[in-house]
């Protein structure tokens, strides 16, 4: 009986966890997001999310024939499961054909972080999810990243009537500007210098190292110190900040500069057990 029950418990958990880390991958459907598990986010934030009519009204004088979409998401992502439904109901107001859409579900995990399988988001500068693409005749034209600046569908006019428009996270496209011209991969960059370009159009810590970790998955180790580095000497009071700058060396084998960067974290907040270990196995300790 004993063993059975444990047989029992085993398998409860396991398909506990299976249930909880079952996820889209890759290019797939609007039919996808209505099967289980992630209809129940799906159905239930389509069925709550009511577009302006006056501005679904004036979207419906462009011509959205000419007009295709990349939805870059994550079926894990809770920033996905709150704006896909409300993007897809905007869709269907607009009776946008199924072809112009492209979804593309990207991993979580930290070998493939915000990746998909046969890697859709190459070279797209994919760092938050989800991120809506609009092409004008296959020529991007905006994008709209993580959550609307006003509302979806407002966010959505101004892009196709090509009236001034910034996403969220403006930094990013100083980013990805660094990235196409290899300035990220110059050993001789001036994080320093960058940073204050980035001053004022970054607002919180967690958006570059999203970045920095986004590249380290693209095996774009340099890159990634890079952006690593610029946050560190954006945000120098943040233990964070200097943790993920000594992860980052400690992959490319650049000990004494990892130990630097922990140090740092360490005395920064000295009740962080992760930054110990990790000190304690680069010192041999």
């Amino acid at each position: 009986m004993k063993k059975i029950i444990i047989l029992l418990i085993f398998l409860l958990f396991s398909f506990a966890g299976n249930s909880q880390t079952k996820k889209l991958l890759g290019t797939c459907s609007v039919n996808n997001l209505k099967q289980e598990p992630f209809s129940g986010w799906y159905t239930s934030g389509l069925n709550e999310y009511q577009p302006n009519t006056e501005v679904l009204g004036q979207l419906r004088k462009q011509n959205l024939n000419k007009i295709t979409f990349k939805v870059f998401f994550g079926s894990w992502c809770g920033d996905s499961k709150r704006e896909l439904p409300r993007m897809s109901k905007i869709f269907n107001e607009l009776s946008v054909p199924e072809k112009n859409i492209q979804w593309i579900a990207l991993d979580d995990s930290i070998t493939f972080y915000k990746q998909s399988p046969q890697h859709e988001e190459k070279g797209l500068s994919i760092f938050r999810v989800p991120t809506f693409i609009v092409y004008e005749k296959n020529v991007e034209i905006g994008r709209i990243v993580e959550f609307p600046v006003e509302t979806l569908e407002r966010d959505l006019l101004k892009i196709l009537n090509h009236q001034p428009y910034e996403s969220n996270y403006k930094s990013f496209p100083v980013i990805s500007s660094c990235l196409n011209k290899g300035i990220l991969n110059d050993v001789n960059i001036s994080a320093r210098g960058l940073a204050e370009q980035l001053h004022s159009k970054v607002i919180h810590e967690g958006e570059l190292n999203a970045c920095g970790y986004v590249l380290l998955a693209q095996g774009k180790t340099q890159e990634a110190i890079a952006v690593f580095r610029i946050n560190v000497n954006l945000f120098p009071s943040s233990a964070n900040c200097f943790d993920s700058l000594g992860e980052a060396y400690a992959t490319i084998g650049q000990k004494e500069k990892s130990i630097q960067a922990y140090e740092r974290a360490q005395a920064l907040d000295p009740k962080n057990e992760n930054v110990k270990m990790q000190l304690m196995k680069l010192k041999g300790g």
